[in-house]
């Protein structure tokens, strides 16, 4: 049976998305131009901007896509953790990993970059601030949530996720596996000491 249209374009869209992002791991975002992500995808440069009239438009569409595959896992993690066993513990350790994917290194790419990119920054702070209220309603649900106070509850989502980001950048040039070996076990005991 013939594609219809739509699903043409949504294959196409699929396509440069994860070249995308496949790019921007590899390369980084300073080098993935929209010729290198355009051949990566299997498609022409015109193609890419036939479905996104700006490369800013482009890059907010792949964050957020990482984005709503960053919060898809953590979602099918959270759910795998097992009732009986230290379940706070255990989302500090999804979220260390999480952020330490390379998926979430688009997003520091991408961050980094809207510093100094004034359309950049316009096009992310919309998608990141919807990721933003997303993370805090992902985070309302995760077991042991309910033992800190709603006032505080953002700061913690904030507290938390800044850190293993600042950690995750840090950490591909200056490891520094004492204080990893330490982050944890510290921050459950600032969060019960919290609750």
């Amino acid at each position: 049976m013939a594609r219809t249209q739509q699903e043409r374009r949504e294959t196409t869209v699929a396509r440069l998305l994860d070249a995308s992002i496949a790019t921007i791991v590899e390369i980084g975002y300073a080098r993935a131009s929209a010729k290198v992500i355009a051949a990566r995808a299997g498609v022409s440069d015109g193609a890419l901007f036939r479905h996104f009239g700006t490369m800013g438009d482009f890059m907010a569409a792949t964050a957020q896509e990482v984005l709503r595959r960053q919060l898809e896992l953590i979602a099918k993690q959270v759910a795998e953790i097992p009732a009986d066993g230290p379940a706070l513990e255990a989302v500090l350790t999804l979220l260390r990993d999480l952020t330490a994917n390379s998926n979430n290194a688009v997003v520091y790419e991408l961050l980094i970059a809207a510093r100094t990119d004034e359309k950049l920054r316009s096009t992310l702070s919309e998608v990141l601030n919807e990721y933003g209220a997303k993370i805090y309603d992902t985070a309302r649900g995760f077991p042991g949530a309910d033992a800190f106070p709603e006032e505080l509850f953002p700061n913690i989502v904030a507290l938390l996720t800044n850190t293993f980001d600042g950690a995750a950048i840090v950490r591909t040039v200056l490891p520094q596996p004492e204080i990893e070996a330490n982050r944890i076990p510290l921050l459950l005991s600032l969060l019960q000491g919290q609750s």
